[in-house]
C-alpha cells in the first residue's frame, strides 16, 4: 500500500492499476492499494474511497469502514456504479477529481473556495442527490429538467414519454413552452428513433425555423427520452455527451426505483386489503427475541375473539386465545416450534373466543418457508358449525341404525305373531285366535308411535320458557293410564324448558313406573330392564315390591355432595327398583320385557339432553327406581 502525507483528507484508490488525476483539491492526500491488501481497519483514517471494479467494492466492505465511495467506471449504469454503497459515479479521471472535490465538500472534509463556482460534475452530483429524494414519476421529470438546466446552462432540455404509438413531451426547460413542443410517432424523428433503438442520437435540427441548431437525444429506460437542444453552432462536445449520459443514467435509475417502490407499495396495499377483508380471523406475526408476537390483526379477528388490535399488538397470541387446559398449551407449544422452523402448518384447533370455545382450522403460512424465526400469517377458519352438523349427522345415522334394528327385530316379531294367528283362524275357522292377533297388532302400534316420536323430535326442543315442574308433572300424569298408582308432588321447582317436550319426558317416565314398578300386574322392570339384582335390591319373588298400590313422587333434586351447585328434579317410585344392567337403562331398544318397546326411557333421556340436562337412574329411598334430571 502506498501512503502519502495524512495532514488533510485521505482518499484511498482501490485498483490493480491506480490512475488518478493530479487535479485533486489542495490538502488532499492520495493513497493507493491493491483491493486484496485491504484488511480490517484499513479504512479507519480514510475520508473517501475510489473503486474501479467489483473487487474494489469488496475491498471497501472487507475493510470494515463506512466512508463515502466513488465508482470510477466506464459504465455509469453497471453493477459497480449502482451498488448500494456507492455515493457518486465518475467515468473519467478528470470527472473523478471534480467528484472527489464535491463529495469532500459535501461531507465537510475539505473547505472549498467559496468564490469558485461549482463545476458541471459537482452540479451533476448535487443533482443526483436531488433525484434520490424524489418520490413520483412526475417529480422525477421536473427534477431532471432542473438538473439539466444547472449542468447545461447554455442549453435547453425536454423530457418525452412513450404513449402507445407516440412520444409525447412531458416537461421542458422554462424557456421552452411545453405547448410549443409536438409529439412524434414512435420510429420517426430523433425522439421516436431513440425510443425504438435505445441508442443516443446527435443530429442537426431538421426544423429550419427552430432557433436551435443541434439536438442530443438519449434513452432513459424503455419508455422515456431526454433531449438537449443548443443554438451553439459547434453543437455538443464529448464532455457534454458524457455528462448528459450520466444524467440520463441517474434519471433512469430514479424512475426504476420509483416504479419498483410503487409496485411494492401497490402489492403491499393489495395484500393489506386482502388481509383486512378476508372473512376469516387473520393474524400477521413477527418473531421478537425468538417468540412469535402479533404484528397486525384484521376486523374478523377482533369480532371473533373480542380483542382490539391495540390490545394484542406486540403480544403473544397464545396468552389470549389458547384454552387453559394443559393439552391445549402443549399443542400450542408444539405449533410454535414448527413455526419457528418455518413450517407450513394446517391443523384443527380449539380456541377461546368472545362466544366461548370454538373449533377452527388453523392455517399458518410463513413468508419464507423453512427459514427460522420467519414472519408470517395465521388464518383461523371457524368449523364449529360444521362439526356440530357432522355430530348431528352421526347422531341421525345412529338413530337410523337403531330404527333399522327395531324394525327388523321388534316389529317383525309381533307381525309374525299376528300373521300366524290370522292364518290359524283362517285355516281352522276358529275366531278365538283373532284377539291374540289383535294384541300383537296393538304391540306394533305402540312401537310405531314411539318410533315416530324419536324420528320426528329426536334431540330437538322448541322455544323454552320458565316452567313449573309440578304443573307439568300433573298434566303428564293425567295423560297416562296410571291405574291405582298415586302421584305425590313434593314442592315445586321452576326450570327453563320446552313445556310440550318436558310433559312428554314425564309421560314416558311415569308410564315406565306405573307399568313396571309394582307386582300387581307386572313381572318386569320398564321397557328396558329386568327387576331384581344380586346385591339385595328388592325383587318381586321375595316380596320386596309394592303389592297393592304404587306411589310416584316428583320434587326438586337436592344439590350434589360434590358441591357443584347443580339442581333439577326427580321422579321416584316405591316399586321393584333397578336392574343389574343399570348402565344400559337409557339405551334405545334395550328391554327384557317381551311386551315392552325399549324406547320410553331413551326418549326421556334425549329430551333431557336437548335441554342440556343430565339424566341418571339411582335406587330410591324405599328401594324403588329414582330418575334424576339435573339442570345447569
Amino acid at each position: 500500500m502506498n501512503t502519502g502525507s495524512s495532514e488533510g483528507p485521505v482518499v484511498l484508490v482501490l485498483a490493480a492499476d491506480t490512475r488518478i488525476s493530479p487535479d485533486l483539491p489542495d490538502g488532499v492526500t492520495a493513497r493507493s492499494a491493491e483491493p486484496n491488501e485491504v484488511d480490517e481497519g484499513a479504512l479507519a483514517d480514510v475520508d473517501l474511497a475510489i473503486v474501479r471494479d467489483a473487487v474494489g467494492l469488496a475491498g471497501v466492505r472487507d475493510g470494515g469502514g463506512s466512508v463515502p465511495v466513488i465508482a470510477l467506471v466506464d459504465d455509469p449504469a453497471g453493477d459497480v456504479a449502482t451498488a448500494a454503497i456507492v455515493d457518486a459515479v465518475a467515468t473519467t479521471t478528470a470527472d473523478a477529481a471534480a467528484t472527489v472535490r464535491w463529495v469532500l465538500a459535501r461531507d465537510g472534509s475539505i473547505r472549498d473556495d467559496p468564490s469558485r463556482p461549482p463545476s458541471r460534475v459537482e452540479r451533476l452530483n448535487a443533482g443526483t442527490m436531488r433525484l434520490a429524494s424524489v418520490r413520483s414519476v412526475e417529480e422525477t421529470h421536473r427534477a431532471a429538467i432542473a438538473v439539466a438546466d444547472e449542468v447545461f446552462p447554455p442549453h435547453h432540455c425536454l423530457v418525452g414519454v412513450r404513449d402507445g404509438k407516440w412520444v409525447e413531451p412531458i416537461a421542458a426547460s422554462a424557456e421552452v413552452p411545453i405547448e410549443d413542443c409536438n409529439g412524434v410517432r414512435v420510429g420517426s424523428g430523433a425522439a421516436g428513433t431513440v425510443a425504438v433503438t435505445g441508442e443516443p442520437v446527435v443530429e442537426s435540427n431538421p426544423n429550419a425555423e427552430s432557433p436551435y441548431d443541434t439536438v442530443l437525444t438519449l434513452p432513459v429506460g424503455d419508455d422515456t427520452v431526454l433531449q438537449l437542444v443548443t443554438d451553439d453552432p459547434d453543437g455538443f462536445n464529448e464532455s457534454d455527451r458524457r455528462l448528459a449520459g450520466l444524467l440520463a443514467s441517474h434519471v433512469e435509475e430514479t424512475l426504476d426505483r420509483i416504479r419498483t417502490d410503487e409496485a411494492l407499495r401497490s402489492e403491499r396495499d393489495r395484500l393489506l386489503a386482502l388481509f383486512s377483508n378476508v372473512p376469516d380471523p387473520a393474524v400477521a406475526y413477527d418473531y421478537v427475541d425468538g417468540e412469535p408476537a402479533v404484528h397486525r390483526v384484521n376486523d374478523a379477528f377482533e369480532e371473533t375473539f373480542g380483542y382490539d388490535a391495540e390490545v394484542v399488538d406486540g403480544e403473544s397470541l397464545d396468552d389470549y386465545i389458547v384454552p387453559v387446559e394443559e393439552a391445549a398449551a402443549e399443542e400450542a407449544a408444539e405449533l410454535n416450534e414448527r413455526l419457528q422452523r418455518g413450517d407450513n402448518v394446517r391443523r384443527e384447533v380449539t380456541r377461546k373466543t368472545a362466544d366461548g370455545l370454538r373449533h377452527f382450522i388453523l392455517h399458518v403460512i410463513p413468508i419464507h418457508l423453512n427459514a427460522e424465526n420467519a414472519s408470517g400469517y395465521a388464518i383461523y377458519t371457524d368449523v364449529t358449525d360444521r362439526r356440530e352438523r357432522e355430530a348431528t349427522l352421526r347422531e341421525q345415522n345412529e338413530r337410523l341404525d337403531e330404527f333399522a334394528s327395531i324394525v327388523s327385530h321388534d316389529l317383525r316379531n309381533p307381525l309374525g305373531i299376528a300373521q300366524g294367528y290370522v292364518e290359524l283362524a283362517s285355516d281352522t275357522g276358529d275366531t278365538a285366535h283373532l284377539p291374540k292377533a289383535s294384541g300383537a297388532l296393538e304391540r306394533m302400534g305402540e312401537l310405531v308411535d314411539d318410533l315416530l316420536s324419536l324420528a320426528r323430535e329426536g334431540r330437538a326442543v322448541g322455544e323454552t320458557e320458565p316452567a313449573s315442574v309440578a304443573a307439568l308433572a300433573r298434566d303428564a300424569w293425567a295423560s297416562v293410564d296410571t291405574g291405582g298408582a298415586e302421584l305425590v308432588v313434593e314442592g315445586d321447582v321452576t326450570v327453563d324448558a320446552d313445556p310440550a317436550r318436558t310433559r312428554e319426558l314425564f309421560e314416558n317416565v311415569f308410564r315406565n313406573s306405573v307399568e313396571h314398578g309394582s307386582t300387581g300386574s307386572r313381572t318386569e322392570f320398564g321397557d328396558s330392564v329386568e327387576h331384581g339384582s344380586a346385591d339385595g335390591r328388592p325383587n318381586p319373588v321375595d316380596g320386596g315390591c309394592a303389592a297393592e298400590g304404587l306411589t310416584v313422587r316428583v320434587g326438586e333434586a337436592s344439590p350434589r355432595s360434590d358441591g357443584d351447585g347443580v339442581t333439577g328434579f326427580f321422579v321416584e317410585d316405591d316399586g321393584c327398583g333397578l336392574p343389574e344392567e343399570t348402565e344400559r337403562l337409557f339405551d334405545t331398544g334395550f328391554t327384557t320385557d317381551e311386551d315392552g318397546t325399549g324406547l320410553g326411557l331413551a326418549i326421556s333421556e334425549r329430551i333431557a339432553e336437548a335441554h342440556g340436562w343430565e339424566a341418571s337412574a339411582l335406587t330410591g329411598e324405599s328401594g324403588g327406581a329414582r330418575f334424576e334430571f339435573r339442570t345447569p
